[in-house]
Protein backbone atom coordinates (compact mmCIF):
# COMPACT_ATOMS: atom_id res chain seq x y z
CA UNK A 1 0.00 0.00 0.00
CA UNK A 2 0.95 3.53 -0.60
CA UNK A 3 2.78 5.92 2.11
CA UNK A 4 -0.30 7.78 2.44
CA UNK A 5 -2.64 5.05 2.71
CA UNK A 6 -0.51 3.88 5.65
CA UNK A 7 -0.33 7.06 6.96
CA UNK A 8 -4.22 7.73 6.52
CA UNK A 9 -4.54 4.57 8.84
CA UNK A 10 -2.64 5.02 11.47
CA UNK A 11 -4.04 8.74 12.33
CA UNK A 12 -7.47 7.18 12.54
CA UNK A 13 -6.00 4.37 15.05
CA UNK A 14 -4.18 7.31 17.10
CA UNK A 15 -7.48 9.79 16.59
CA UNK A 16 -9.35 6.72 18.31
CA UNK A 17 -7.17 6.46 21.36
CA UNK A 18 -6.79 9.93 21.54
CA UNK A 19 -10.39 10.47 22.14
CA UNK A 20 -10.70 7.59 24.34
CA UNK A 21 -7.75 8.87 26.26
CA UNK A 22 -9.15 12.22 26.68
CA UNK A 23 -13.13 10.56 27.59
CA UNK A 24 -11.39 8.34 30.54
CA UNK A 25 -8.33 10.04 31.61
CA UNK A 26 -5.51 7.50 30.89
CA UNK A 27 -3.03 7.26 28.65
CA UNK A 28 -2.20 5.07 25.68
CA UNK A 29 1.51 4.14 24.61
CA UNK A 30 2.81 4.32 20.93
CA UNK A 31 3.74 0.34 20.83
CA UNK A 32 0.44 -0.02 22.51
CA UNK A 33 -1.20 1.51 19.41
CA UNK A 34 1.36 -0.12 17.23
CA UNK A 35 0.19 -3.28 18.82
CA UNK A 36 -3.67 -2.56 17.98
CA UNK A 37 -2.79 -1.41 14.66
CA UNK A 38 -0.73 -3.99 13.05
CA UNK A 39 -3.04 -6.74 14.71
CA UNK A 40 -6.06 -5.00 12.54
CA UNK A 41 -3.71 -4.00 9.71
CA UNK A 42 -1.69 -7.61 9.15
CA UNK A 43 -1.98 -7.10 4.92
CA UNK A 44 -1.17 -3.55 5.50
CA UNK A 45 2.04 -3.40 7.74
CA UNK A 46 4.57 -5.84 7.49
CA UNK A 47 5.04 -6.09 11.37
CA UNK A 48 4.61 -4.07 14.63
CA UNK A 49 8.05 -2.33 14.31
CA UNK A 50 6.30 -0.79 10.53
CA UNK A 51 3.40 0.15 12.62
CA UNK A 52 5.24 1.90 14.95
CA UNK A 53 6.75 3.84 12.53
CA UNK A 54 3.68 5.20 11.19
CA UNK A 55 2.01 5.71 14.64
CA UNK A 56 5.41 8.08 15.73
CA UNK A 57 4.93 9.63 12.04
CA UNK A 58 1.35 10.81 12.85
CA UNK A 59 2.20 11.90 16.56
CA UNK A 60 5.38 13.64 16.30
CA UNK A 61 5.96 16.40 18.86
CA UNK A 62 3.47 19.51 18.82
CA UNK A 63 5.93 21.04 21.70
CA UNK A 64 6.21 23.98 19.62
CA UNK A 65 2.52 24.77 18.82
CA UNK A 66 2.05 24.19 22.37
CA UNK A 67 4.25 26.64 23.58
CA UNK A 68 3.18 29.13 21.33
CA UNK A 69 -0.43 29.06 21.99
CA UNK A 70 -2.66 31.35 24.74
CA UNK A 71 -5.36 29.84 24.56
CA UNK A 72 -6.66 25.96 24.72
CA UNK A 73 -3.46 24.93 26.64
CA UNK A 74 -5.30 22.43 28.59
CA UNK A 75 -7.28 20.68 25.78
CA UNK A 76 -3.81 20.65 23.51
CA UNK A 77 -1.91 19.42 26.76
CA UNK A 78 -4.73 16.47 27.36
CA UNK A 79 -4.76 15.31 23.86
CA UNK A 80 -0.63 14.97 23.80
CA UNK A 81 -1.29 12.99 27.29
CA UNK A 82 -3.97 10.90 26.20
CA UNK A 83 -1.00 9.39 23.90
CA UNK A 84 1.86 9.06 27.20
CA UNK A 85 1.69 5.59 28.83
CA UNK A 86 -0.30 5.24 32.13
CA UNK A 87 2.13 5.99 35.10
CA UNK A 88 3.00 2.53 37.07
CA UNK A 89 1.10 2.45 40.39
CA UNK A 90 2.19 -0.35 42.95
CA UNK A 91 -1.11 0.61 45.41
CA UNK A 92 -3.97 0.20 43.18
CA UNK A 93 -6.22 1.29 46.41
CA UNK A 94 -3.89 3.16 49.29
CA UNK A 95 -6.78 4.62 50.57
CA UNK A 96 -7.97 4.08 54.82
CA UNK A 97 -10.31 0.87 55.36
CA UNK A 98 -12.97 2.39 57.36
CA UNK A 99 -14.15 -0.24 60.07
CA UNK A 100 -17.89 -0.17 60.09
CA UNK A 101 -19.87 1.48 62.71
CA UNK A 102 -21.60 -1.33 64.12
CA UNK A 103 -18.56 -2.68 65.54
CA UNK A 104 -17.55 -0.73 68.61
CA UNK A 105 -16.22 -3.04 71.00
CA UNK A 106 -12.97 -5.02 69.21
CA UNK A 107 -9.83 -7.43 69.88
CA UNK A 108 -6.86 -6.37 68.32
CA UNK A 109 -4.60 -9.16 67.89
CA UNK A 110 -1.24 -9.58 66.03
CA UNK A 111 1.81 -11.25 65.04
CA UNK A 112 0.90 -14.51 65.53
CA UNK A 113 3.50 -15.48 62.85
CA UNK A 114 1.32 -18.88 62.22
CA UNK A 115 2.55 -21.96 63.10
CA UNK A 116 5.43 -19.92 65.63
CA UNK A 117 2.51 -18.83 67.45
CA UNK A 118 2.70 -19.11 71.13
CA UNK A 119 -0.75 -20.74 72.59
CA UNK A 120 -1.40 -20.13 75.95
CA UNK A 121 -0.75 -16.53 75.35
CA UNK A 122 -3.41 -16.96 72.21
CA UNK A 123 -5.78 -18.38 73.90
CA UNK A 124 -5.74 -15.51 77.15
CA UNK A 125 -6.06 -13.16 74.32
CA UNK A 126 -9.24 -14.27 72.92
CA UNK A 127 -10.52 -15.46 76.11
CA UNK A 128 -10.23 -11.98 77.24
CA UNK A 129 -11.47 -10.96 74.47
CA UNK A 130 -14.98 -13.00 74.74
CA UNK A 131 -15.29 -12.74 78.65
CA UNK A 132 -15.43 -8.85 77.69
CA UNK A 133 -18.39 -9.11 75.04
CA UNK A 134 -15.98 -8.11 72.09
CA UNK A 135 -18.21 -7.95 68.76
CA UNK A 136 -15.13 -8.28 66.37
CA UNK A 137 -11.55 -8.74 66.18
CA UNK A 138 -8.56 -6.78 63.91
CA UNK A 139 -5.83 -9.22 62.98
CA UNK A 140 -3.16 -6.46 62.90
CA UNK A 141 -0.83 -8.36 60.30
CA UNK A 142 1.68 -10.99 60.11
CA UNK A 143 -1.03 -13.55 61.08
CA UNK A 144 0.83 -15.90 59.32
CA UNK A 145 4.78 -16.51 59.06
CA UNK A 146 5.73 -18.42 55.14
CA UNK A 147 8.78 -19.58 57.20
CA UNK A 148 9.82 -21.10 53.68
CA UNK A 149 9.98 -17.46 52.06
CA UNK A 150 12.14 -15.88 54.54
CA UNK A 151 15.74 -14.27 53.77
CA UNK A 152 17.16 -15.94 57.20
CA UNK A 153 18.93 -18.93 57.38
CA UNK A 154 15.94 -21.70 57.32
CA UNK A 155 15.93 -25.14 59.24
CA UNK A 156 15.13 -27.96 57.33
CA UNK A 157 13.33 -29.18 60.66
CA UNK A 158 11.63 -26.19 60.81
CA UNK A 159 10.25 -26.23 57.26
CA UNK A 160 8.73 -29.56 57.51
CA UNK A 161 6.87 -27.88 60.53
CA UNK A 162 5.33 -25.89 58.48
CA UNK A 163 3.78 -27.93 55.77
CA UNK A 164 0.01 -27.35 57.26
CA UNK A 165 0.68 -23.86 57.57
CA UNK A 166 -2.48 -23.05 55.38
CA UNK A 167 -4.13 -25.73 57.27
CA UNK A 168 -3.75 -23.84 60.28
CA UNK A 169 -4.47 -20.39 59.00
CA UNK A 170 -8.03 -21.64 57.88
CA UNK A 171 -8.37 -23.34 61.54
CA UNK A 172 -7.53 -20.07 63.56
CA UNK A 173 -9.85 -17.70 61.39
CA UNK A 174 -12.44 -20.36 61.58
CA UNK A 175 -12.56 -20.06 65.52
CA UNK A 176 -11.89 -16.20 65.81
CA UNK A 177 -14.81 -15.78 63.68
CA UNK A 178 -16.98 -18.37 66.03
CA UNK A 179 -15.99 -16.25 69.09
CA UNK A 180 -16.47 -12.72 67.53
CA UNK A 181 -18.58 -12.93 64.84
CA UNK A 182 -16.48 -10.70 62.09
CA UNK A 183 -13.10 -10.94 60.90
CA UNK A 184 -11.00 -8.32 60.04
CA UNK A 185 -7.42 -9.49 59.07
CA UNK A 186 -4.49 -6.54 57.87
CA UNK A 187 -1.98 -8.31 55.60
CA UNK A 188 1.64 -7.03 57.47
CA UNK A 189 4.92 -7.87 56.16
CA UNK A 190 5.19 -11.55 56.64
CA UNK A 191 1.48 -12.06 55.36
CA UNK A 192 2.91 -10.68 52.00
CA UNK A 193 6.18 -12.77 51.61
CA UNK A 194 4.36 -15.81 49.88
CA UNK A 195 2.59 -13.06 47.04
CA UNK A 196 5.83 -11.53 46.29
CA UNK A 197 7.14 -14.70 45.91
CA UNK A 198 4.34 -15.50 43.48
CA UNK A 199 4.73 -12.29 41.61
CA UNK A 200 8.62 -12.91 40.96
CA UNK A 201 7.46 -16.13 39.19
CA UNK A 202 4.46 -14.71 37.72
CA UNK A 203 7.14 -12.21 34.98
CA UNK A 204 7.66 -15.89 33.50
CA UNK A 205 4.26 -17.78 34.69
CA UNK A 206 1.74 -15.25 34.43
CA UNK A 207 -0.86 -17.53 35.69
CA UNK A 208 0.70 -18.09 39.10
CA UNK A 209 -0.38 -14.85 39.96
CA UNK A 210 -4.14 -15.67 41.08
CA UNK A 211 -2.79 -18.77 43.26
CA UNK A 212 -1.35 -15.33 45.17
CA UNK A 213 -4.90 -14.48 46.59
CA UNK A 214 -4.98 -14.30 50.12
CA UNK A 215 -8.64 -14.52 50.06
CA UNK A 216 -8.83 -18.01 48.14
CA UNK A 217 -5.83 -19.30 50.25
CA UNK A 218 -7.26 -18.58 53.84
CA UNK A 219 -10.89 -19.31 52.19
CA UNK A 220 -13.30 -21.56 54.10
CA UNK A 221 -17.17 -22.10 54.15
CA UNK A 222 -19.16 -18.88 55.55
CA UNK A 223 -16.20 -16.95 56.02
CA UNK A 224 -16.93 -13.25 56.62
CA UNK A 225 -13.03 -12.49 57.13
CA UNK A 226 -12.37 -9.27 55.41
CA UNK A 227 -9.30 -8.95 54.06
CA UNK A 228 -7.24 -5.71 53.94
CA UNK A 229 -4.08 -4.90 52.06
CA UNK A 230 -0.92 -4.46 53.82
CA UNK A 231 -0.24 -0.98 52.89
CA UNK A 232 -3.73 0.37 53.84
CA UNK A 233 -4.15 1.96 57.32
CA UNK A 234 -7.41 0.87 59.12
CA UNK A 235 -9.82 3.90 60.61
CA UNK A 236 -11.73 3.06 63.94
CA UNK A 237 -13.19 6.22 64.95
CA UNK A 238 -10.76 8.45 65.51
CA UNK A 239 -8.20 5.76 66.28
CA UNK A 240 -5.86 4.69 63.36
CA UNK A 241 -4.28 1.20 62.80
CA UNK A 242 -1.12 0.31 61.48
CA UNK A 243 0.83 -2.73 61.55
CA UNK A 244 4.24 -0.78 61.41
CA UNK A 245 6.23 -1.55 58.43
CA UNK A 246 4.33 0.77 56.65
CA UNK A 247 6.53 3.60 58.01
CA UNK A 248 10.60 2.85 57.49
CA UNK A 249 12.89 3.83 59.93
CA UNK A 250 12.38 4.18 63.84
CA UNK A 251 14.21 1.41 65.36
CA UNK A 252 12.72 -1.02 68.08
CA UNK A 253 13.38 0.76 71.21
CA UNK A 254 10.75 3.91 71.44
CA UNK A 255 8.59 2.22 69.12
CA UNK A 256 5.39 4.17 69.98
CA UNK A 257 6.83 7.72 70.23
CA UNK A 258 8.19 7.33 67.29
CA UNK A 259 5.15 6.28 65.02
CA UNK A 260 3.30 9.01 66.83
CA UNK A 261 6.21 11.56 65.67
CA UNK A 262 5.33 9.84 62.46
CA UNK A 263 1.54 9.68 61.95
CA UNK A 264 0.92 12.80 64.11
CA UNK A 265 -2.46 10.80 65.17
CA UNK A 266 -3.79 8.35 67.14
CA UNK A 267 -2.22 5.22 66.14
CA UNK A 268 -2.39 2.13 67.13
CA UNK A 269 0.46 -0.47 65.60
CA UNK A 270 2.27 -3.57 66.07
CA UNK A 271 5.50 -5.37 64.09
CA UNK A 272 7.93 -4.41 66.69
CA UNK A 273 6.50 -7.13 69.33
CA UNK A 274 6.98 -4.86 71.79
CA UNK A 275 4.15 -3.56 74.26
CA UNK A 276 4.63 0.46 74.69
CA UNK A 277 2.20 3.52 74.93
CA UNK A 278 2.96 7.04 74.63
CA UNK A 279 1.09 10.51 74.93
CA UNK A 280 1.65 13.52 73.20
CA UNK A 281 -0.54 16.74 73.48
CA UNK A 282 -0.91 19.64 70.17
CA UNK A 283 -0.39 23.10 70.64
CA UNK A 284 -4.07 23.61 71.56
CA UNK A 285 -3.62 20.86 74.32
CA UNK A 286 -4.87 18.12 72.29
CA UNK A 287 -3.95 15.12 73.28
CA UNK A 288 -3.04 11.94 70.80
CA UNK A 289 -1.33 8.72 72.07
CA UNK A 290 0.55 5.77 70.48
CA UNK A 291 0.19 2.55 71.55
CA UNK A 292 2.26 -0.86 70.12
CA UNK A 293 1.10 -4.05 70.82
CA UNK A 294 2.71 -6.77 72.02
CA UNK A 295 3.00 -10.31 69.96
CA UNK A 296 0.95 -13.60 70.20
CA UNK A 297 4.22 -15.59 68.87
CA UNK A 298 7.08 -17.63 70.57
CA UNK A 299 9.64 -14.90 72.30
CA UNK A 300 12.34 -16.83 71.08
CA UNK A 301 12.83 -17.73 67.89
CA UNK A 302 16.19 -19.17 65.90
CA UNK A 303 16.76 -16.18 63.85
CA UNK A 304 16.61 -13.32 66.82
CA UNK A 305 16.26 -15.51 70.13
CA UNK A 306 17.75 -12.81 72.36
CA UNK A 307 15.23 -9.73 72.18
CA UNK A 308 13.18 -7.02 74.46
CA UNK A 309 9.32 -8.89 72.79
CA UNK A 310 6.75 -8.84 74.80
CA UNK A 311 3.72 -10.41 74.26
CA UNK A 312 0.29 -8.68 74.10
CA UNK A 313 -3.15 -7.71 72.67
CA UNK A 314 -5.41 -5.09 73.23
CA UNK A 315 -9.23 -3.84 73.38
CA UNK A 316 -10.99 -0.88 71.67
CA UNK A 317 -14.09 0.39 72.30
CA UNK A 318 -15.52 3.36 70.26
CA UNK A 319 -18.89 5.62 71.22
CA UNK A 320 -20.98 7.21 68.43
CA UNK A 321 -19.05 10.24 67.68
CA UNK A 322 -16.05 8.06 67.35
CA UNK A 323 -14.35 8.94 70.16
CA UNK A 324 -12.66 6.05 71.80
CA UNK A 325 -10.99 4.20 74.86
CA UNK A 326 -7.78 2.16 73.86
CA UNK A 327 -7.05 -0.79 76.65
CA UNK A 328 -3.27 -2.26 75.58
CA UNK A 329 -2.35 -5.09 77.36
CA UNK A 330 0.53 -6.93 78.15
CA UNK A 331 0.41 -10.77 79.16
CA UNK A 332 3.31 -11.56 81.97
CA UNK A 333 3.23 -15.36 83.49
CA UNK A 334 0.02 -15.96 82.15
CA UNK A 335 -1.76 -12.81 83.56
CA UNK A 336 -2.50 -9.37 81.37
CA UNK A 337 -1.06 -6.10 82.61
CA UNK A 338 -2.33 -2.92 81.89
CA UNK A 339 -0.18 -0.76 80.08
Amino acid sequence: MREKGKVDIARGIVDKYTNLGEKHKRGYSKAYIATVLFEENPDVYKDREDARYFVRYVTKSAGATIRSRTENVDELLSKRFALISNPTEELPNPEPYIIPKQYKNTLIIADLHSKFYDRRATEIAINYGVKKGCDSVIIDGDFMDYYGFSKFDRSAITMNGFEDEREWGVDMLQLLQECFGRVFLKKGNHDIRRELSHERLAVQFPDVLDLARYSEYLFFDDSNVEIIEDYRHIVYGKANIIHGHEYQGGGGIHVAYNRLNKTMDNTISAHSHITQSDFRPDINGNLYGSWSIGCLCNLHPRYNPKNRWTQGFARIEKDESGEFEMLNRMIYNGKTIPV
